[in-house]
């Protein structure tokens, strides 16, 4: 039996012969890194977002994306990501208006292949963090699948608005949460972030990465020191 089907079967994600060097790369990159053992303190985060044409991550598509590490407590503003992705836009569909996004900025962008190969070369192994983190990831393992890869996205994720309400609320009733109060315009205003460059990608990872690091140091004084307490 092959090696890439017996690690496929021990639960270990492996690439398929013939999926590009770029998906290969990443695959390894996923298999090494992380470890629910290391610190929250030099753990190494990728704050990442994207803008699409829609708010359906089955059947709409990535405009633009944009990513930030966060290592050591720190945002990186020197390793950071940000790609528009080609896309034909239907007639009527203002999306990358409220993006900031011309028409012809999109028309001339990257590949989705492309996108995704520098996105993925960007984030490798590291813990994916957003807003909402699982509408990005839907949207990325789309163009995973227009790629013509079977596979997804196989990082430890964060979620920010999550982990906001497991701070802030741990002893109430998950009933008790209101969605509104969770909102990213929400928590900028609670935890008095500038809302510069909101609802561009890079603008967006950027205010989350932010907010990331208001939320660790909160679950730092609550004792939460290793990222396995955080990330499943």
């Amino acid at each position: 039996m092959r090696r890439w089907w017996k690690e496929l079967l021990r639960g270990k994600p492996q690439a398929a012969p013939g999926d590009p060097d770029f998906w290969q790369a990443y695959i390894r990159a996923v298999n090494s890194q992380f470890s629910a053992a290391n610190p929250l303190a030099t753990a190494e985060f990728v704050v990442f977002d994207t803008e699409t044409t829609g708010l359906d991550p089955k059947q709409d598509k990535a405009l633009s994306i944009g990513a930030v590490k966060v290592l050591a407590g720190q945002v990186l503003v020197q390793e950071s990501f940000e790609c528009v992705v080609r896309q034909q836009i239907a007639h009527g569909n203002k999306s990358a208006e409220v993006h900031g996004l011309l028409r012809q900025e999109v028309e001339q962008g990257v590949s989705e292949p492309e996108a995704l190969r520098q996105l993925l070369d960007f984030a490798g192994g590291a813990v994916l963090v957003g807003h909402h983190v699982a509408f990005d990831m839907e949207v990325v393992n789309g163009m995973i699948k227009g790629s013509g890869i079977s596979g997804k996205l196989h990082n430890k994720t964060l979620d920010t608005a999550q982990l906001a309400k497991r701070l802030e609320r741990r002893h109430h009733s998950p009933d008790s949460f209101s969605r509104s109060d969770y909102t990213l315009d929400s928590l900028i205003h609670k935890y008095n972030l500038s809302n510069e460059s909101r609802h561009t990608a890079a603008g967006d990872a950027f205010i989350t990465a932010i907010l990331l690091l208001k939320l660790l140091a909160q679950a730092k004084k609550r004792g939460i020191n290793m990222v396995g307490e955080l990330v499943r």
